[in-house]
């Protein structure tokens, strides 16, 4: 599985980067008059029927065999619906802090997996270096009083264990796309978001009433902003870089999105930047750089 980094992926990176560094600052005004569960149900909707106009409008082919809606229904489960379901649920028994370290976990859990489940994508020590890096620049952000925070007993251990899970379904995801080979089209994507909106819509009626029409104006724009880019445009760009590159260099962009998000934040919220903030983005670009350097060969 070998592949090349180009500038392109790198653009590609970026664009991840900042749709869902962005997401956070829109989440928080739409929490004002949204809850969580519809907030998820809503911008996977909204995601979803946008891509599915773009196909229409370019009357692009979307796949709608039975294989394909196997997939849109897999992929729309673990890698939306579910997680952000089961995080959601288990971010209200634990301190944001405790919920940041244990999201940071992703890349390791993405690694170690494409380790065992992708072919040419063994762990190195320089991989395993730059994503130990980019952890512990997470880690300084969120700081580290936060790890003596995590709890082993209680609702605290259940609210961990719920956001671990859905950290863990994240990685499932994005090893089952890659091994699935799905093309990096806004079809794909569609039917991915598409399936993921039923299924996170079912689960809100199940939990709570309709009432997104008394939802303010700033949230329902936010609900509209986070379905376009973080839902949406994200999606499109990590199928196409997913199927450009692999999960281990797509995952990297995880250690960028807080430290993104935090200077966004403080743009457009006034939210403050501390001095971790600098040191974070430091070691995870070291991080990032590290993970790129090829093993050395043996003699």
């Amino acid at each position: 599985m070998a592949y090349r980094i180009t500038l392109f992926d790198w653009f590609l990176f970026s664009i991840l980067v900042v749709c869902w560094g962005t997401s956070f600052a829109m989440s928080k005004v739409a929490l004002q008059t949204v809850t969580p569960e519809w907030i998820a149900a809503a911008r996977l909707c909204v995601g979803g029927l946008v891509l599915l106009a773009v196909v229409l409008a370019k009357r692009e082919a979307m796949p709608l065999d039975q294989k394909f809606i196997g997939r849109y229904l897999w992929l729309g489960l673990i890698g939306n619906a579910a997680p952000f379901f089961i995080i959601t649920w288990g971010m209200q028994f634990i301190a944001s802090g405790v919920a940041g370290l244990l999201m940071g976990t992703i890349p390791l859990i993405i690694i170690l997996m494409a380790h065992f489940a992708l072919p040419g994508e063994r762990l190195t020590l320089p991989r395993a270096a730059g994503f130990i890096l980019g952890f512990s620049g997470i880690v300084v952000l969120m700081g580290p009083e936060n790890l003596m925070n995590i709890k082993a007993h209680g609702q605290e251990l259940i609210g961990e264990l719920a956001v671990v899970a859905g950290c863990l379904l994240y990685g499932i995801n994005a090893i089952s796309a890659k091994r699935m080979k799905l093309p990096g089209t806004i079809s794909v994507s569609a039917g991915v978001l598409l399936a993921g909106a039923v299924l996170a819509t079912l689960a809100a009626f199940a939990q709570s009433p309709f009432r997104l029409h008394e939802a303010s104006v700033p949230s329902l724009l936010a609900l509209v902003g986070l379905g376009l880019f973080p839902t949406g445009l994200a999606t499109v760009v990590w199928f196409k870089a997913m199927e450009r590159t692999s999960p281990t260099f797509t995952t990297m962009s995880n250690y960028l999105v807080p430290v993104f998000a935090l200077g966004f934040g403080a743009l457009t919220l006034g939210e403050h930047i501390g001095w971790n903030v600098l040191s974070a983005l430091l070691l995870v670009l070291s991080g990032i750089f590290v993970s790129r350097i090829p093993a050395g060969r043996k003699a």
